[in-house]
């Protein structure tokens, strides 16, 4: 982005909406119904096994027509991992995700069918518990503190779901700090992209958020803004960027580092072979492909060996199915993980926050250590700092994680009540 915007006071008015709508129509009247996107769809061979593409899209867009109940047409939208493979494949120029949005959004506002979901902002939400137990009061406050909104080159924002391991925020800004003395902090969860709002049909509430994140980041007047979030990268490309200008250009932490590397001084050799899972989505969008390799290819003693399906050609955690299927979230975490297992690699190396989270639960039954890559890279230059999600996925046991978590409970915002739910809920298996 060459001819940057530089406002004092940046009005950030989105009509998404509008946007919807308008790809409802385009979409009803442009759809060859091919049945490509179910062709390539992530979940194909797990869910709407014995359908013709054809006989899906024909049932489809009579729901986006006529708003007609169907199972089939309610299976589509609500089973969407929202990996974003489809997005650019259709030979028809339309975003077939969006079709899954519109489906989730006609269910809502008709009141036929309301997922409930996290808002990230709530102040309850379990990221901001399990961020709780897992750092001292001044680290905890130092992850949800935004930076003095003066004029910067760089806003460093994490998005909201990596505050479940929050000690990859914290080495986030200590990596970035030895780079540059020109990047802003500005917190996930205080603000949202509006991402999980669009997976849960909730569009006027995204564009909601949407326009508060906007206005907050561009406060900074910053030229580019480096987001930890895959999601982030992903919405800021396929949504955001559609339907306003954006006033700075969004990179990934990974792209950001990679470009940086001769700015670090590396300290601590690997001498491991690792093989890498990248974050599908901006993989499949072709984002986010080259930065996390030529990262770790410049870490002392790594030795890289690539999955049989690897970069634009990578396949999906699984996670998102979570809520619709876990037997085919468990099938698809699998599979990755044996693929990784067939490298003969001592390291699985993670991008994705998400995809930490779900192999984790795993990874005893593997021979190789599942590490994310901010945090060998911190340990390759000597700061790095304890996985304690990690740790406690390991535990799988309430009274121990509460034990080993009891100085910094203390000090929580949060009831021992409420930080004992949402551990059942989100770390135990």
């Amino acid at each position: 982005m060459n001819d940057l915007k530089r406002v004092d006071n940046y009005m950030a008015e989105i009509e998404l909406v509008k946007y919807y709508e308008k790809n409802r129509t385009k979409i009803i009247a442009e759809c060859s119904k091919c049945g490509l996107c179910l062709q390539d769809c992530s979940l194909k061979g797990h869910i709407l096994k014995d359908l013709l593409p054809f006989e899906a899209q024909d049932k489809v867009l009579t729901f986006l027509k006529e708003g007609k109940q169907d199972d089939l047409v309610y299976e589509k939208g609500f089973s969407c991992l929202q990996c974003f493979k489809c997005v650019n494949n259709c030979p028809q120029g339309l975003n077939p995700l969006l079709v899954n949005e519109l489906i989730k959004w006609d269910y809502r506002r008709k009141n036929i069918k309301k997922l409930p979901y996290n808002d990230p902002e709530d102040i309850k939400t379990p990221q901001r518990v399990l961020a709780s137990i897992q750092l001292s009061k001044e680290d905890y406050q130092k992850i949800f503190h935004k930076s003095e909104k003066k004029k910067t080159k760089y806003v460093f924002f994490p998005g909201c779901n990596v505050y479940y391991q929050p000690e990859k925020i914290l080495s986030t800004i200590d990596i970035l700090g030895l780079i540059t003395d020109e990047c802003a902090f500005h917190p996930g969860l205080d603000n949202c992209c509006g991402r999980v709002q669009l997976f849960n049909g909730d569009i006027p509430r995204a564009q909601e958020v949407m326009e508060e994140l906007l206005v907050e980041l561009s406060a900074y007047q910053p030229e580019t803004v480096i987001v930890w979030c895959p999601t982030c990268l992903c919405n800021f490309e396929t949504t955001i960027s559609k339907v306003i200008d954006l006033p700075f250009q969004v990179v990934s932490v990974a792209q950001f580092i990679a470009d940086n590397m001769d700015k670090l001084e590396l300290k601590n050799s690997i001498n491991k072979k690792v093989t890498l899972h990248e974050a599908c989505k901006s993989s499949f969008l072709g984002l986010d492909v080259h930065g996390i390799r030529e990262l770790l290819q410049r870490l002392p003693g790594v030795n890289l060996v690539e999955m049989k399906r690897h970069g634009e050609n990578t396949v999906c955690c699984g996670l998102g199915a979570q809520n619709y299927s876990k037997e085919t979230m468990d099938i698809m975490k699998n599979d990755r993980l044996k693929e990784a297992a067939e490298t003969n690699a001592q390291i699985l190396v993670d991008v994705c926050h998400a995809c930490h989270k779900l192999f984790l639960q795993a990874e005893h039954n593997y021979s190789y250590d599942i590490i994310n890559y901010i945090s060998l890279l911190a340990y390759a230059l000597g700061i790095e700092r304890k996985d304690k999600f990690k740790e406690y996925i390991k535990l799988n046991d309430l009274n121990s994680i509460l034990d080993d978590a009891a100085s910094c409970i203390n000090v929580s915002p949060y009831s021992k009540e409420k930080i004992q739910k949402v551990i059942e809920e989100n770390i135990l298996k």
